[in-house]
C-alpha cells in the first residue's frame, strides 16, 4: 500500500514539476523582461505561480489517482498501458500549449487562450498569420521537451509500476478514493470561498511578473470552459448612477463644429481605405536614411491629417466594426463572430443606402476569415470584391492578393463616371504577416520581424501614393472624400508605452476636403462614423459610441480601447491602462484622479454590457 500511496505523491508532484519548468521556460523566452525583474519579484512568481500550476496538476490527477484506487481489480498491463498512454496524450497536448503560449504572448502580449481557435475555420489565413514567427524554433521546442518528459514519465510509471505488489483491497482502496477527492482542495486553490482564477496568482505592480505567474495550460483551458456562453458582466465596477454621470460626461451634447467636407457639395463620394496593422509609429520616420511611409507623408500635408487617433482593439475583425459601426472592441470576445449580434449594429452602409449611394468593399484576401463575410452581407454592401475574383496565378501571398492588385481593380471599376454616388472601402492586405511584399530588392536590411515589417508598409505606401495620384486624374475625384485609416496599431516598432501600440494614423484627403490642417485632438477610431456623417448632415444618433471631436465647445478629448481583459483610456496629458484580471492599475501617466478612474471603469463597464445585451 505504501508504494501505492507514493505513487500517487509522485505522479501529482511531476505535473507540479512540469509546470514549473514552463514557467522557467517562459521567463527565458522572454528574457528582455524577464532581466527588468528583481530577485524578490522573481521568486514571487514561482511562490505565486504555484498554486496554479498546483491546480491544474490536481484536475490532471484526477483519472489516475481513482485508477489507482482500483489497481487490484485491473490487469497489470492493461492498468499500465492506460496510464502511461493517459499521461503522454497529456504531455503532448499540454507541451503544444505551453510553446505556442511562448510566441503568443511575444506578438499579441497575453496569454494563450482561446481566441486563437476562432480563426482555425480558415486554415490558411490562420496559417498566414504565424508564418513570421520562428516556427522551427518552436517546433525543435517541442519535440525536446516532449522527449525529456517522456523520459520522466517512464521513470514514474513504467519503473514504479512494475515493482508493485498484490496488496489487500482495504484499507488501500478508500484511502485512494479519498486522497482523489482531496484533489478538490489544489484545484480550487485552498481552503478559501474564491475558486481559483487568474487573479489569484497576481501580486505586483508588474503586469509581466502577474502574466508569467499564470499556468498556460489553466488559462487556455478555463478560457474554453468559462467563456462560450457568457451573461453576466464581468466588469462591473461601478453603480448604474456613477455609469450614468460618466457617460454624460464622456459624451457632451452636440453643437456647432469645424467642417471638413466642402459642403457645396451634396453628395459627396466616401473611399474609406483602412490599412492593414498601420501604426502611428512609423509616420515621417525613417531608416537607414529613408521614410517608410513617404507617399504618406506627402499626403498628409494636402488634406486633414489626425495624429492621435487610438485604435479601439488589437486585430482587423475588431478594427473593422469599430471604423464602419462606430462599436468599441471587447477584450476577450470579437462580436463580428456572432451574427445575431451584429446584425442589431448600426453600420455606414446602410446610412448612405438611404441617401442612394452606391456601397461596395474590395479586399484581397478571403472575407470569409474571422466570419467577415456575414458582417459584410449583414452590412447591405451591394458588391464584395475578395480573393475570389482574382486569378490563382495572382495569389502571391498566403493570404491572396497583394496591395497593387486590389487598388488596380479599384481603379479599373472606377475608370468611368459614375451616375450615383458611392461609399465604399478597401481593405488592405500586404501590412499582414508575414509581411512576403514583392519588393525587387528590401529597402530595410534583415530578415528580422521588425524588418519584413517595415519593408511591407513601405510596400504598400508606395502601392498607395501610387492608387491616390491615379485616382487625382478620375472626373470623380474633385467630389470624393477619402478616409485612410489603421484597422489597428502594431507593436512594432518597439517603445517603452504599450500604449502607442494602439495609436494609428487618419486622413481624410480628396477634392471634397475644404483646406489642409492637422488635428492633434485626441479621439478614437469608433468616432469616424459620427465624424464623418456629421460632416455631410447626415443623422449619426445611432453611433452612440462615437464623439465629434471637431467640436466647438465641450470638446471630447479622449479614447478608449481594449486588449486582452484589459482596457486604456487615454486623455490629454493623461493615461490609463488598467487589467480586468487583478482589478488594478498596470500603467498611467499625468495627474490621474477620482474622476479620470471612474470614467475609464465606466467605459469598460458599459460596453462589455452593451456587447452582452446585444
Amino acid at each position: 500500500m505504501k508504494e501505492r500511496i507514493q505513487f500517487l505523491f509522485i505522479y501529482f508532484g511531476f505535473w507540479v514539476a512540469f509546470f514549473l519548468t514552463a514557467r522557467l521556460i517562459f521567463l527565458g523566452y522572454h528574457i528582455n523582461e524577464t532581466k527588468l525583474l528583481t530577485l524578490e519579484t522573481l521568486f514571487g512568481i514561482f511562490w505565486n505561480g504555484i498554486r496554479m500550476d498546483m491546480s491544474m496538476a490536481g484536475y490532471f490527477s484526477i483519472f489516475p489517482f481513482f485508477w489507482v484506487a482500483f489497481s487490484n481489480w485491473i490487469k497489470k498491463s492493461i492498468f499500465e498501458r492506460g496510464l502511461y498512454g493517459y499521461t503522454l496524450i497529456l504531455v503532448f497536448v499540454v507541451t503544444l500549449i505551453i510553446v505556442i503560449d511562448l510566441e503568443v504572448y511575444n506578438v499579441w502580449d497575453y496569454r494563450l487562450d482561446a481566441t486563437p481557435l476562432q480563426y482555425l475555420s480558415t486554415p490558411n489565413e490562420a496559417w498566414a498569420s504565424v508564418k513570421s514567427s520562428p516556427v522551427v524554433r518552436l517546433f525543435l521546442s517541442y519535440i525536446l521537451l516532449i522527449i525529456v518528459a517522456s523520459f520522466f514519465v517512464y521513470r514514474i510509471i513504467g519503473k514504479k509500476i512494475n515493482t508493485w505488489k498484490s496488496i489487500k483491497k482495504w484499507p488501500f482502496m478508500p484511502i485512494a478514493i479519498f486522497m482523489a477527492f482531496a484533489l478538490i482542495i489544489p484545484i480550487r486553490g485552498g481552503f478559501g470561498i474564491a475558486p481559483m482564477n487568474q487573479s489569484t496568482v497576481y501580486f505586483s505592480e508588474n503586469n509581466f511578473a502577474n502574466i508569467s505567474a499564470v499556468n498556460a495550460s489553466w488559462n487556455f483551458l478555463s478560457s474554453i470552459v468559462n467563456k462560450r456562453n457568457l451573461k453576466v458582466n464581468p466588469y462591473t465596477y461601478l453603480p448604474k448612477e456613477e455609469i450614468s454621470q460618466a457617460m454624460e460626461q464622456l459624451y457632451p451634447a452636440n453643437g456647432p463644429f469645424e467642417q471638413l467636407i466642402n459642403p457645396k457639395l451634396k453628395k459627396p463620394n466616401v473611399l474609406l481605405i483602412i490599412w492593414e496593422s498601420f501604426t502611428e509609429k512609423v509616420v515621417d520616420e525613417a531608416r537607414e536614411g529613408q521614410e517608410i511611409t513617404p507617399n504618406f507623408n506627402r499626403l498628409k500635408k494636402e488634406g486633414v491629417y489626425f495624429s492621435n487617433v487610438y485604435a479601439s482593439g488589437d486585430r482587423t475583425d475588431k478594427g473593422i466594426v469599430a471604423v464602419l459601426s462606430g462599436y468599441p472592441a471587447q477584450p476577450t470576445k470579437s462580436i463580428i463572430k456572432e451574427p445575431k449580434k451584429t446584425a442589431r449594429l448600426p453600420i455606414l452602409t446602410k446610412d448612405f443606402q438611404k441617401e442612394g449611394y452606391r456601397t461596395a468593399f474590395y479586399y484581397g484576401g478571403e472575407t470569409e476569415f474571422a466570419n467577415m463575410k456575414s458582417y459584410l452581407y449583414t452590412g447591405d454592401f451591394e458588391k464584395i470584391v475578395d480573393l475570389n475574383d482574382f486569378p490563382e496565378d495572382l495569389y502571391v501571398t498566403k493570404w491572396g492578393v497583394h496591395d497593387n492588385v486590389i487598388f488596380d481593380k479599384y481603379l479599373k471599376d472606377h475608370s468611368y463616371p459614375k451616375k450615383d454616388p458611392f461609399f465604399e472601402t478597401l481593405l488592405t492586405l500586404s501590412s499582414h504577416e508575414p509581411f512576403d511584399v514583392p519588393l525587387d530588392s528590401a529597402l530595410f536590411v534583415g530578415d528580422d520581424e521588425e524588418s519584413l515589417y517595415l519593408n511591407s508598409l513601405y510596400y504598400t505606401d508606395q502601392e498607395f501614393g501610387r492608387f491616390i495620384d491615379s485616382a487625382k486624374t478620375q472626373s470623380w475625384w474633385n467630389e470624393t472624400v477619402v478616409i485612410v485609416i489603421g484597422d489597428h496599431g502594431h507593436r512594432l516598432p518597439m517603445t517603452a508605452k504599450k500604449s502607442d501600440n494602439f495609436r494609428t494614423p487618419m486622413l481624410w484627403t480628396g477634392g471634397a476636403i475644404l483646406k489642409p490642417k492637422n488635428i492633434d485632438e485626441i479621439t478614437s477610431q469608433i468616432d469616424l462614423p459620427k465624424l464623418l456623417l456629421d460632416n455631410l448632415n447626415l443623422p449619426s444618433n445611432y453611433y452612440v459610441w462615437s464623439k465629434n471631436v471637431l467640436l466647438k465647445q465641450n470638446k471630447p478629448q479622449w479614447a478608449y480601447f481594449s486588449f486582452s481583459d484589459g482596457f486604456g483610456f487615454m486623455q490629454k496629458e493623461k493615461e490609463i491602462l488598467f487589467d480586468n484580471i487583478g482589478r488594478k492599475i498596470i500603467s498611467k501617466e499625468g495627474d490621474i484622479n477620482d474622476n479620470d478612474r471612474r470614467n475609464a471603469k465606466a467605459m469598460q463597464q458599459k460596453t462589455f454590457q452593451d456587447y452582452i445585451d446585444k
